[in-house]
């Protein structure tokens, strides 16, 4: 491309996904408007995943008469992004898609989008901005992935509403050399770890600390943060001994990279929780995902979290190369023995260049994953299984779901979610599990004020809050 140096407006949206909210904004979006910033362009950012009730794209785009748009893409906001590409299409202007799911299925868009970059954008973001034109069609942008080192710190000030940011997103490193059967991180930043100086981290959340006076906590976001002890454990001691004193939290977090100093360091940071990635408690199951871990490497570093007083968080997959019906049942038996604080179910997204994928292409069938969606509505979402195998169909995969989490302590089901539920506990013949789930429900309700009672009036208020009880109760054993 050749250079067109004159300055440009540049608006950036991210699509929000219904009933998932954050209160921390797009760190990739921020990082982008930093390289444009200082290249001397001006950057608009709508992020209603962080501010849901930020203006329409229409009058956004009204407002601030952008030279180029861009839209960040992920697959399970896809929705949502068409919404905002069908309203800003009629404005004639440059758009370029980004994000992990521009990276995965470029050649989906070309029809849709001026250009598509893949992977990482800083190193190329300017250069395309600046010689942006509506006669390119499709155009497929590639770059090597940037050196943390050399970037500038992230610029939330472009994005509408960074007045209310809460949590404060950080990366310390990209990408992950690892290689698990279900992930695509390797696609989007690469498997070359590259850390960034724990110095410019300290240095990046001091700035931010005076200029957002919201600011009330830090999140680090890294493929893997855990992936040289060393660099986590400096960063973490450097952190200890400024002025920032806000609670910390490191997403992603691998068993194998924690230990004892680790924890202590983190429960000093005010860690809230720790959040580890089981997967499968199949040991079959497990072994097929390739983690570069052992199911006795996550037992381990789950007793050590234990053991620092810290809450343990567990995540799981179903629906993992040769998983079944009774393979999860393995997996709600390890994670009972574990005693999370918090758990997660979720189900496979088999995404395009995974092994996973690779696998489903051989073994079952991948449906469309634009339609991967909540199949109960209300606040209990559980995702509508994009995936089946002849061993482990649809069906077997929602009862697999709704079986793990009344039998686990799932944080996203609460006592609320009862009548959306019990028609699928019927289906399921999930009614024993179900009454043992009930008493947990309650004592989780318990611990904010009144909210049982407030359902009962809301729900039953005919019968107040014994009838309701006597009801359900009715219910369970009639069925």
């Amino acid at each position: 491309m050749s250079s067109n140096n004159k300055s440009k407006k540049i608006l950036f949206f991210n699509a929000k996904r219904e009933k998932c909210d954050s209160n921390s904004p797009h760190i990739g979006l921020a990082m982008l408007s930093a390289v444009l910033k200082n290249s001397g362009h001006e950057v608009l950012v709508v992020d209603y995943q962080f501010n849901p009730s930020a203006p329409s794209p229409k009058a956004v785009f009204e407002d601030f008469k952008p030279d180029v748009i861009g839209l960040t893409l992920y697959t399970a906001t896809m929705k949502e992004a068409e919404i905002i590409l069908q309203e800003i299409s009629r404005f004639n202007k440059p758009v370029i898609f980004g994000g992990p799911h521009a990276t995965l299925y470029y050649s989906d868009l070309v029809d849709k989008a001026n250009y598509i970059m893949i992977g990482e954008a800083e190193n190329t973001i300017v250069d395309v901005v600046e010689n942006a034109d509506t006669n390119s069609k499709g155009q497929i942008i590639r770059s090597e992935p940037p050196d943390p080192e050399k970037l500038p710190f992230p610029d939330f000030s472009t994005f509408l509403g960074h007045d209310e940011i809460f949590i404060y997103p950080l990366l310390t490193s990209r990408g992950c050399p690892y290689n698990c059967s279900f992930c695509a991180v390797r696609m989007v930043s690469t498997r070359k770890w590259r850390p960034k100086s724990i110095e410019n981290c300290i240095e990046e959340l001091e700035i931010a600390k005076v200029k957002f006076k919201s600011m009330g906590s830090v999140v680090i976001y890294d493929d893997n943060a855990m992936f040289r002890k060393d660099h986590v454990k400096n960063f973490l001691k450097l952190y200890l001994d400024s002025d920032i004193n806000l609670p910390l939290t490191i997403i992603n977090t691998r068993a194998d990279g924690l230990d004892d100093e680790i924890l202590s360091l983190l429960k000093k940071a005010k860690c809230p929780s720790i959040g580890i990635g089981v997967e499968s408690g199949d040991p079959e199951v497990f072994k097929k995902i390739k983690k570069g871990e052992t199911l006795d490497d996550i037992t381990k570093a789950a007793e050590l979290i234990k053991k620092h007083k810290l809450p343990l968080a567990l995540c799981f997959v179903i629906g993992l190369e040769d998983d079944s019906l009774e393979k999860t049942k393995a997996s709600i038996e390890y994670a009972k023995k574990m005693k999370p604080e918090h758990i997660y179910w979720n189900m496979i997204t088999p995404f395009e260049g995974t092994s996973i994928r690779e696998w489903y292409d051989e073994n079952g069938n991948v449906f469309d994953l634009l339609n991967h969606s909540s199949w109960v509505d209300g606040d209990f979402m559980c995702e509508e299984p994009c995936a089946e195998t002849p061993e482990f169909t649809i069906d077997q995969r929602k009862k697999a779901y709704l079986m793990a989490i009344l039998e686990t302590n799932d944080t996203r089901l609460s006592i609320t979610d009862i009548n959306r539920l019990y028609p699928y506990v019927r289906r399921y013949g999930l009614q024993s599990e179900f009454l043992r789930w009930i008493p947990k429900s309650i004592w989780k309700s318990f611990k904010k004020p009144f909210p049982l009672l407030d359902l009962a009036i809301k729900i039953y208020p005919e019968i107040g809050f014994r009838g309701f009880f006597k009801r359900v109760v009715k219910k369970i054993r009639t069925n």
